[in-house]
């Protein structure tokens, strides 16, 4: 029989394992939506028009890391494998795009219906509200974002796991076999 710190202990470590599978892919896309609502802020600061763009990163990050992770399991995964790199690339980038695209829009609904009361009232409130170059950015942003990500992805487990890593953030061998340290 299992005792309460035996369960705690269980959790802790399945909630450990969670977060460090996690974290290196939700810092990529954090930094990656943190830019991109910063652009957006910026491109339509002279209308102050308010945009939370660290909240919305945040948010963003954790979903789409999760989501990420998630889909690397199912069977599409297993049979993208069976395919040249660029293929699995690019379906999982529209695949991504489109999911994005949908819960931007079921927000902008739910926002909507909240304020407005009534379903019908809510998606004329989204249409009257829908702006195509808006849109189109935003389509083309997130989807360059996962994109960059799966393409990434790709190299790394080509080159092995974690030879990007070390290729970024590890000092570079010289000729003698030592490593060139930063002063």
């Amino acid at each position: 029989m299992s005792t309460l710190p035996q369960s705690l202990a269980t959790a802790g470590n399945w909630l450990w394992r969670e977060f460090a599978s996690l974290w290196p892919v939700f810092l990529f896309f954090f930094a990656a939506f943190l830019i991109q609502l910063l652009i957006i802020k910026l491109a339509v600061a002279q209308f102050s028009i308010p945009v939370t763009a660290f909240s919305k990163a945040l948010v963003g990050a954790l979903l789409a890391a999760k989501a990420v992770l998630i889909l690397d399991e199912t069977p599409l995964a297993r049979k993208l494998d069976r395919y040249r790199r660029i293929i699995a690339v690019a379906v999982k980038t529209l695949m991504y795009g489109l999911g994005t695209l949908m819960l931007a829009y079921l927000e902008r609904l739910l926002e909507a219906l909240r304020k407005v009361g009534t379903f019908d009232g809510a998606l004329r409130e989204v249409v009257d509200q829908a702006n195509l170059y808006r849109f189109f950015a935003w389509v083309l942003g997130i989807s360059l974002i996962f994109a960059i990500y799966f393409t990434w992805f790709e190299i790394d487990e080509h080159m092995g796991g974690g030879a990007l890593w070390s290729l970024f953030f590890q000092p570079p061998h010289i000729g003698n076999g030592s490593s060139r340290h930063a002063d």
